[in-house]
């Protein structure tokens, strides 16, 4: 138990500071999801550039409805653009429990630290939320997000006015639609599946919850869920359902942010260095009585 808890401490830190940026790409971009699903309400939301990263889709879902959903990967000839939300360190903690992995699975979201630049030229420090363990289910079986959730992406995208370029890029993206047949197919299995798989689950959830982990709970639960949910899908062969799987990256580059951003901070330095001294470009009180003096006398000889 010491091990496992010392391992997801590495992932998940216990505390964040008073408040904090959160850079997301995903669907967190829409305020429909982050403010009215999740009730989260940031004090600053502006967009940002991280650089040497790509938008991928490799975070497991449920197979045939929502079958794979955002994460990014290093890539140093990409950039990803997304949304800057600053928030109180108690929210991105709540945060965390309604993502994938619920904040204390490593196979899902690891909030890990980045520097973005943001459209107004700062550089903010911020957490982003990747999979650093890709789901082999995603690999094999080349799954597409569902058009309903690529239109969160390009809603918040354009909402939050990110480079036109990068809605393209978004628009450009394959998706697919859910059918209805299906949608009522895959929920009948999963209740079936629930049912069925209650002799395992009841037991292990009724520990948690009453030993107070009522985030494990839902991890558990959801994770049992999905991965017996794509075993069954590869018994059965299902695969010929999707697409190839598709995530061409955004160069870097592309709209030039970085060149912009450094070109803003050194206009700020140079401003800040043609600025007048307040000890020695202002005259002295005295100075300025005599100068004031001379100037009304001489309007007077006028």
């Amino acid at each position: 138990m010491t091990k496992s808890n010392s391992t997801s401490e590495s992932f998940f830190p216990s505390s964040y500071p008073d408040f904090v940026y959160n850079f997301s790409y995903g669907a967190n971009m829409f305020p429909n999801v982050l403010t009215g699903r999740r009730k989260i309400h940031p004090i600053e939301s502006i967009p940002g550039v991280l650089e040497g990263w790509q938008l991928t889709f490799d975070l497991r879902g449920i197979p045939a409805l929502e079958p794979c959903f955002g994460n990014i990967k290093e890539n140093p000839d990409a950039e990803v653009h997304g949304i800057l939300h600053k928030m109180t360190g108690k929210q991105f903690k709540y945060l965390l429990t309604t993502e994938g992995g619920s904040g204390v699975n490593p196979n899902g979201y690891i909030p890990n630290k980045v520097n973005v630049h943001a459209y107004d030229g700062r550089i903010i420090e911020a957490y982003t939320l990747v999979v650093r363990r890709a789901s082999p289910s995603i690999a094999s079986h080349h799954v597409l997000p569902s058009a309903r959730y690529m239109g969160l992406l390009r809603n918040g995208a354009t909402h939050h006015k990110i480079h036109p370029l990068y809605i393209e890029y978004l628009q450009s993206l394959p998706s697919f639609e859910r059918s209805k047949p299906t949608m009522i197919l895959v929920i009948f299995e999963i209740l079936l599946l629930i049912i069925l798989s209650s002799p395992i689950w009841i037991p292990v959830v009724l520990y948690y919850v009453c030993t107070n982990q009522k985030v494990q709970a839902r991890a558990y639960f959801f994770s049992l869920i999905m991965v017996n949910s794509w075993r069954i899908y590869r018994f059965f062969g299902a695969n010929r359902v999707f697409q190839p799987y598709y995530s061409a990256p955004f160069p870097l580059g592309s709209t030039n942010f970085k060149e912009n951003t450094e070109t803003f901070r050194t206009q700020v330095q140079i401003d800040e260095q043609t600025l007048p001294d307040t000890v020695t470009d202002i005259l002295p009180e005295s100075n300025t009585s005599s100068a004031i003096s001379q100037t009304t006398i001489q309007r007077k000889n006028s």
